[in-house]
């Protein structure tokens, strides 16, 4: 990140600045006992890093190296910045969110590259514990509850 102010940051990013924040923050009240912040910037801090870190945020287990790999391989789909943000922060899990995500979806893309953008995502960003199964290729008139099916996280043992 060059400029912290005119970049569109991932989750995993802001998450990473605000956690440096809060070790120089403490750095600096170790070498200076009476210096004070805001308490209103400490409490947006606490709560955007106890949000981002949470289980249920994609941020929490991402990496730099995962977020690297994700762009590189949705290259090929010419897909905007923003929609490329939302689905590092967002990590959608089946079609129907992937269709939230990117604009005109129906009008760019056809569903066999949807599919693959999905198995893509959820092997690339994948979620902890969890499997990513691709359908068999010879399914392609998938109904809404085989589309729901299309990734299938089962609990490893």
């Amino acid at each position: 990140i060059i400029d912290k102010r005119n970049a569109m940051l991932s989750n995993y990013e802001i998450l990473a600045i605000l956690r440096e924040m809060d070790e120089k923050q403490k750095e600096q009240v170790k070498t200076k006992p009476n210096m004070k912040f805001p308490e209103n910037l400490k409490t947006i801090q606490f709560e955007v890093i106890q949000n981002l870190s949470s289980t249920q945020s994609p941020s929490s287990t991402q990496t730099p190296e995962q977020i690297e790999s994700i762009l590189n391989n949705l290259k090929k789909y010419n897909l905007t910045k923003s929609e490329k943000l939302q689905i590092i922060n967002l990590r959608p899990q089946n079609l129907v969110d992937l269709e939230l995500i990117i604009e005109d979806c129906e009008d760019r893309f056809k569903i066999d590259a949807l599919r693959e953008m999905i198995y893509i995502i959820g092997t690339k960003l994948p979620i902890p514990g969890k499997v990513v199964h691709r359908l068999e290729s010879g399914q392609e008139n998938l109904d809404d509850d085989e589309t729901m099916k299309f990734i299938h996280y089962p609990m490893e043992q």
